[in-house]
């Protein structure tokens, strides 16, 4: 692990550990050994956070003090602000393929074979993924957790400046992820309609045909275990941007075969110890301390 900057950290990537797609994992039906079912919870943010959506629009159109001529507007749906499902499960996937000996996934960059995104070809069901890859999907394979998008339930809104923002330039061998005690000292000219901290968001999502395992590294990523990590979403996170925290996490679990012979779905609650347990085989554990220095909820605000 390098660190080149004052405001981001590198990590090394490892070989992908893929293997064959089992039957089991498939979408073709329920299998009883596995887990579905949904889960529950609060995003709670711990720094100004900022997800976009693409335009640009004068302050008082958004109901904010007249501070910059244009500001780049929080994503919304039917008035209300939102994060996107499709965003916290990229905040969610980047931790797990950053601590499992996952591919490196949409990257540009050249990378060897052995690290570089995993392939699958859905006509004869061929091809290896790595850990990342089956829980969240692949091209030609649909992920196995899907996240809902979460609105606002409460919060402040204000202007927030900050830095310019450029594109990341990685490094072939390495992946970046920003500590929360690592701010982009530079000009803050770049306006943003942001949350402030402590506001709150109501989250869902489902999964299917999970392992023990591989739903504990789901809750690893959202914080749950003793590294306590805190998810980054959204803009600025190299300039004291986008740290949440996961509270009030409920995980309830159905037995599909008993869910098709009633009318009435009684869920199940799911032994969380037990998945933590099961995914430890799976974890690049020094990866995680290293993580859980930079982003413990204590040093991110929380």
């Amino acid at each position: 692990m390098q660190e080149k900057n004052s405001f981001y950290r590198e990590i090394q990537v490892v070989p992908k550990q893929a293997i064959p797609l089992s039957e089991e994992s498939g979408h073709r039906r329920f299998v009883p050994s596995r887990l579905t079912g949904w889960m529950t919870f609060e995003i709670v943010a711990l720094q100004p956070l900022h997800i976009g959506d693409g335009l640009l629009a004068p302050p008082e159109a958004l109901d904010l003090p007249k501070e910059a001529s244009l500001v780049k507007a929080f994503v919304r749906r039917g008035g209300t602000l939102m994060l996107p499902g499709s965003s916290l499960k990229g905040a969610v996937r980047s931790l797990v393929e950053t601590f499992t000996h996952s591919c490196v996934s949409k990257s540009k960059v050249k990378r060897p074979d052995d690290w570089g995104e995993c392939t699958y070809n859905p006509r004869g069901h061929r091809g290896k993924l790595c850990p990342a890859c089956r829980l969240f999907g692949a091209m030609g394979y649909q992920g196995r957790v899907r996240f809902e998008d979460v609105p606002l339930l409460e919060g402040q809104r204000v202007v927030h400046r900050i830095p310019p923002q450029y594109p990341p330039r990685p490094a072939p061998d390495r992946r970046r992820y920003y500590p929360c005690d690592r701010v982009d000292g530079r000009e803050r000219t770049w306006p943003l309609e942001v949350v402030q901290p402590g506001a709150r968001f109501a989250a869902r999502a489902a999964f299917v045909n999970l392992t023990t395992g591989e739903l504990g590294l789901l809750l690893i990523a959202l914080g749950r275990g003793r590294w306590e990590l805190c998810l980054r979403i959204g803009a600025g996170k190299a300039c004291g941007m986008g740290a949440v925290r996961i509270e009030s996490l409920h995980i309830e679990r159905v037995r599909p075969e008993q869910a098709f012979r009633a009318f009435a779905v009684e869920a199940e609650a799911v032994d969380e110890a037990a998945c933590l347990e099961a995914a430890l085989p799976l974890l690049r554990e020094e990866v995680l301390e290293e993580l859980a220095r930079g982003l413990n909820p204590e040093v991110c605000g929380g």
